[in-house]
């Protein structure tokens, strides 16, 4: 089974956590690169986090409403059709 890890990006030189504020994916979604898996807010902005492979979403690892570093695994999205 062939995993794309999906992290936090770097949002700025100053940031190393952000919130987690929505999952517009669950596990098992089947996802098109560009979809938009989660939104992250930090204090500055709020990013929308796309996905970069097709695939279905096999995990998600960090919930709603979560503080998380910047690099930090998401979810992981099964690439094996």
């Amino acid at each position: 089974m062939l995993m794309f890890e999906v992290r936090i990006p770097k949002m700025g030189a100053s940031t190393v956590e952000v919130d987690l504020t929505k999952w517009y994916v669950s596990v098992g979604t089947s996802v098109v690169p560009g979809q938009i898996l989660a939104e992250v807010e930090s204090e500055k902005t709020n990013i929308e986090i796309e996905a970069e492979t097709a695939g279905v979403v096999a995990e998600i690892l960090v919930d709603e409403g979560s503080v998380t570093e910047v690099g930090t695994v998401i979810c992981r999205i099964n690439t094996e059709q």
